[in-house]
């Protein structure tokens, strides 16, 4: 079922209030996706003709497409993701479904305990265990992990943007250049 008046949509103001701020809806966010899933097409005309692009996700989850470029933000936050992924997979950890299922432990976090992650993490930005807990209150301002304690979390669903990101990383990196090609 789906609305004929655009401003009649279920939750509209929560919903772009949420997705404006840079929120990603998944199905643990309950009424709000529920009603972006029922009322998709409405939804996404009414905020192309307000000049956001609604995204869905092949993981089923809605976010606003932003520009190419990262913010700072983004950035940190994508730094400490990808500290997690190449921490799991130095130990031999199946990445994905570690990162979906496991809680973590702010006290436990491979961040800090590396000169190399420290470093990756100095280059975002970030030096300080103030800052990681920092990051965690964005990504879960975003909708990317939900908090159980002050220092415990898990990730949900939309983190798989930035798994999307990492495959990404290493296609490019892993193809052949022209010239590999052309010898």
């Amino acid at each position: 079922m789906t609305a004929s008046d655009p401003f009649e949509l279920p939750h509209l103001g929560e919903i772009f209030d949420n997705l404006r701020r840079g929120r990603h809806l998944c199905a643990a966010d309950g009424k709000l996706y529920w009603a972006l899933r029922e009322n998709l097409e409405s939804y996404q005309n009414l905020f192309h003709q307000l000049g956001f692009s609604l995204q869905v996700h092949q993981r089923d989850f809605f976010y606003f497409r932003g520009k190419d470029s990262l913010s700072l933000q983004a950035t940190r936050m994508a730094v400490f993701v990808f500290i997690l992924i190449e921490s799991l997979s130095d130990q031999g950890e199946p990445v994905v479904d570690t990162l979906m299922t496991r809680t973590f432990s702010m006290p436990d976090l491979p961040h800090l305990k590396g000169a190399r992650y420290r470093a990756y993490l100095r280059e975002a930005g970030s030096t300080s265990e103030d800052d990681l807990r920092g990051i965690v209150r964005q990504l879960e301002r975003f909708g990317f992990i939900q908090r159980h304690t002050d220092d415990s979390f898990t990730f949900r669903t939309p983190a798989y943007r930035f798994f999307d990101v990492c495959i990404e990383i290493l296609n490019r990196d892993e193809a052949p250049s022209t010239e590999e090609q052309a010898s």
